[in-house]
């Protein structure tokens, strides 16, 4: 009875253990080189990690917190000098601009595709990776930076077209280019996602950032789903964070299925046809207003029954009912959510930090 799975899980390791290996050999002729960080992003400063990461809710109880206790955060947390990337850089386009794609891996030692390279060529992309970012890093203080510090080495050195910086990752590293892309929008155009991804809202951790910037990812963002066909824990996570950023109104959601291949990237030309879907601007379909209308109505219904749990009494239910609300819509639902989270703490006598 145990067969089948175990059979899979063979193709999987043996699978993944050929591409480890191809990618060694490749590595001595590939054509990136290893460069030393040597500029930080004020992006991934303390206060802006926290104000576009975090939710609203959260945000204020760390502020109340840090008033409390007198603790300050340290603004940066990665030294110059001490990370390496990997670089790639392809001539530029017929303008003189590269596009760019930050890239995220679970592991430090995995080598790019060897055919991913052509089509950084091709399209005149720039592809930078963190070799310290691996899935045992912290994502707050090291995962979400670095991918940050990355783009910070390239924009300050190359001409970039701002409609094409994307980011993009496989299994824990696909989790974290998702995590950045969503708080980052007016950064990345769009994220590449491969054997992973996340819903929004409850253990997951992820939530949308400030109003602006939400708006912004709906009309904008590109989140293009690659997992392989035969990965199947993964895709059936896809579909769910799929139908939760439809339920969030993002109009860029796009799939790219890739037959046949298990718990790993591409090969080239599904790579090159991920990419097409990356690069194909988002157009608001007919259905987006209606959405949008709907969403800020059911934002609004559920922040009004909290404000009725707190009239009647059910301040643990009213605190229940907002830690979901604002897990899951983060900026959209703010400040609101904010000024009913201090209502509850005050009525309550306390304030506890979560």
């Amino acid at each position: 009875m145990q067969r089948g799975p175990a059979i899979r899980l063979f193709r999987v390791v043996v699978g993944l253990a050929g591409v480890l290996l191809s990618g060694g050999l490749a590595a001595a002729n590939s054509p990136s080189h290893v460069v030393t960080l040597d500029t930080l992003s004020p992006l991934a400063s303390a206060s802006e990690l926290t104000s576009r990461l975090l939710s609203p809710v959260t945000q204020d109880r760390i502020v109340k917190f840090r008033q409390k206790v007198d603790f300050s955060l340290q603004e940066q947390t990665i030294a110059l000098g001490e990370e390496p990337f990997e670089l790639f850089v392809p001539e530029p386009d017929a303008n003189g601009k590269y596009g760019l794609m930050v890239f995220v891996w679970p592991a430090d030692d995995i080598q790019v595709p060897h055919d991913w390279w052509r089509v950084f060529r091709d399209r005149h992309i720039i592809y930078v990776a963190s070799r310290r970012s691996s899935n045992s890093e912290n994502i707050f203080d090291r995962r979400v930076p670095l991918a940050l510090h990355g783009y910070e080495y390239v924009r300050s050195r190359y001409a970039l077209d701002p409609e094409r910086v994307y980011i993009g990752g496989f299994s824990g590293g696909s989790r974290t280019a998702q995590r950045t892309a969503m708080a980052y929008p007016d950064v990345f155009r769009g994220v590449f996602l491969a054997g992973g991804s996340d819903a929004l809202g409850g253990k997951s951790g992820f939530t949308l950032p400030s109003d602006t910037l939400s708006r912004l990812m709906q009309g904008r963002t590109r989140f293009v789903f690659s997992t392989g066909g035969n990965d199947s824990p993964n895709r059936s996570k896809d579909a769910r964070t799929r139908k939760n950023l439809e339920m969030l109104c993002m109009q860029g959601v796009r799939q790219v299925p890739q037959n046949g291949v298990e718990h790993w990237v591409p090969d080239g030309r599904g790579f090159d046809r991920s990419m097409d879907a990356m690069e194909r601007p988002v157009q608001e379909n007919e259905h987006a207003r209606e959405c949008y209308a709907k969403l800020d109505e059911r934002i609004r219904s559920q922040l009004d029954e909290v404000v009725t749990k707190i009239a009647g009494g059910n301040l643990e239910e009213a605190g229940d009912l907002l830690a979901r609300v604002d897990a899951l819509y983060g900026g959209l639902a703010g400040p609101r959510s904010v000024e009913l989270s201090r209502t509850i703490a005050e009525k309550a006598g306390v304030y506890e930090l979560q």
